[in-house]
């Protein structure tokens, strides 16, 4: 990996970081909306592994899976939401 190449991921995952209150409103304005949430979910979940927050990613397939499968997605919202608020400072 170059330098340069190095420091445009640092640069975006710190913008990702930057916006993780945008992603949590955004969350929150669908969470009562299954197919929403889960579209939601599955962006924050491509986007975040690979600008360096795999846990943020991880939250966000499991929250996913429970929506897209008409299960209570509650719990895995709820944690995704604490990880975002834990980026956002």
């Amino acid at each position: 990996m170059t330098d340069a190449f190095a420091a445009k991921m640092a640069e975006l995952s710190a913008r990702f970081a930057a916006q993780a209150g945008e992603h949590r409103a955004r969350l929150a304005a669908c969470a009562s909306d299954r197919e929403a949430i889960a579209a939601q979910a599955h962006k924050l979940a491509g986007v975040s592994a690979m600008l360096g927050h795999p846990h943020v990613g991880e939250a966000a397939l499991a929250l996913e899976d429970k929506a897209e499968n008409g299960e209570d997605y509650t719990v895995e919202l709820r944690a995704l939401d604490e990880l975002l608020a834990a980026l956002a400072g």
